[in-house]
């Protein structure tokens, strides 16, 4: 269960390069309805009894909303993301300055490795399945099992889709024993491994992935938080249990984000 988070206003928020397959800097961002759609997100977990702490944005870092690509936390350890493109390596000094003054222990992924923290490592309780490829690499798993002993890692998969270039884009829990995903993001070996491993899959289409970004998502309690799924998503993940919280995060989309990369669980 979610109890606090940390996010980053979107003051500084645009699209001024080009680092994934969204990215236009000729869609530019609606400053306006962008702050409206995060003081949504914002005030609908606060409601489910959240608490949420912010970082302040930083000029020049207009990726920084994104507070869940800066690394993972568990049990008072950050873990730092180490990212690969230039333009957001700035971000990861703010968010370790931030939570070392909180008290977080501070750790680091060896130099050279590359690693987009909960982009990349999707986790329920002590399981987490790891994503790499595009942005983080195969070998920031050793860090991670290093840094969080008591964690179990479920599995790694493989994007190979370099759309979707987080796997928290492309893979989620909804509970412990349920997962919802995109087959098509990944290589043959780790949609087998999904198969095997998961009794309760909710597989969505190209749409729901590319378009709804259903799989970054928000579960708090019998809620899952997302921009938007398909009927056939929902009525499946009602069949479970569940209710869809829709939540409009069409100017984040343009950056190729969602709910999920807006916030780092911290407890």
């Amino acid at each position: 269960m979610i109890k606090e988070l940390l996010m980053c206003k979107p003051d500084f928020y645009d699209i001024e390069y080009v680092i994934n397959d969204w990215m236009d800097p000729n869609n530019r961002v609606n400053k306006e309805l962008a702050q409206q759609q995060w003081d949504f997100l914002y005030e609908r977990l606060t409601e489910r009894g959240i608490t949420i702490r912010t970082i302040d944005p930083v000029n020049g870092l207009p990726d920084m909303t994104f507070s869940g690509d800066c690394g993972m936390v568990h049990n008072n350890k950050f873990l730092a993301s180490n990212f690969r493109h230039a333009e957001r390596q700035g971000e990861s000094q703010y968010y370790i300055d931030y939570l070392e003054n909180l008290g977080y222990e501070i750790h680091r992924v060896d130099e050279g490795i590359y690693f987009e923290g909960l982009g990349d490592v999707i986790y329920w309780e002590n399981d987490i399945i790891f994503g790499y490829g595009p942005r983080s690499d195969k070998e920031a798993i050793n860090t991670i099992q290093k840094v969080y002993p008591e964690l179990k890692v479920k599995g790694e998969l493989h994007i190979q889709d370099k759309t979707f270039f987080h796997v928290a884009l492309a893979f989620s829990f909804i509970d412990k024993d349920t997962v919802i995903y995109y087959p098509e993001a990944f290589t043959k070996e780790s949609q087998d491994y999904i198969i095997e491993t998961f009794e309760r899959r909710i597989s969505i289409s190209e749409h729901d992935a590319r378009e709804l970004f259903s799989c970054n998502n928000i579960p708090v309690g019998k809620d899952i938080f997302m921009h938007d799924c398909s009927i056939e998503v929902e009525r499946q993940l009602n069949n479970y249990g569940y209710n869809v919280v829709k939540c409009d995060m069409s100017e984040f989309l343009k950056s190729g984000g969602s709910l999920r990369c807006l916030v780092l669980k911290i407890k």
